[in-house]
């Protein structure tokens, strides 16, 4: 997986877009200008005047015409978010999932997103309760929906906790 930091794109004239140059984000649009105008890329008698993105190496994807600037903003934002603690992967996994939108806010949207690493939906689980504070904290709807009352009580009759009486009652010893 290519890195944020590690962004690239292939600057061309639009008329002849293979005719350019690679350069590594952030890079000022007056810098790919000229030195597209000092290689004769683009400029006076060239008859290309315009320069597009042709190709990148990105974890996102770029546009053709999409501004030098823009992308610089989206690339020091994103830098940002990786300071903060995000990993490149799961930075580029939120934008492709659409889960934050790639504009110069990523920095701040990732701010608002919870990510917690789990090996499965298991562990998932017993993070988000613990982070919340125990099983006490879940919601009675919560408890219903997902607690197997019928199992447990099953079990506490298997393991000799409670001995069930003939008309539907049962006695345990206390604690």
């Amino acid at each position: 997986m290519i890195k944020f930091s590690e962004s690239k794109i292939f600057v061309g004239a639009v008329n002849a877009p293979s005719f350019g140059q690679w350069f590594t984000l952030p890079v000022s649009s007056s810098r790919v200008r000229q030195f597209l105008t000092d290689m004769g890329a683009i400029g006076m008698g060239t008859g290309n005047e315009e320069m597009m993105i042709s190709d990148y190496e990105a974890p996102f994807r770029i546009d053709s015409y999409e501004s030098i600037e823009k992308i610089n903003q989206i690339i020091e934002s994103a830098k940002r978010a990786i300071e903060t603690g995000i990993d490149d992967q799961t930075l580029a996994d939120l934008i492709n999932q659409g889960l934050i939108s790639i504009d110069h806010t990523i920095d701040t949207q990732v701010e608002n997103v919870v990510i917690i690493k789990a090996e499965d939906e298991d562990d998932l689980a017993n993070k988000v309760i613990n982070i919340l504070g125990g099983v006490s904290q879940l919601s009675d709807e919560n408890i219903a929906r997902y607690f197997d009352f019928k199992k447990y009580g099953h079990d506490l009759i298997l393991n000799g906790d409670y001995t069930p009486l003939p008309h539907g009652d049962y006695v345990g010893q206390q604690c």
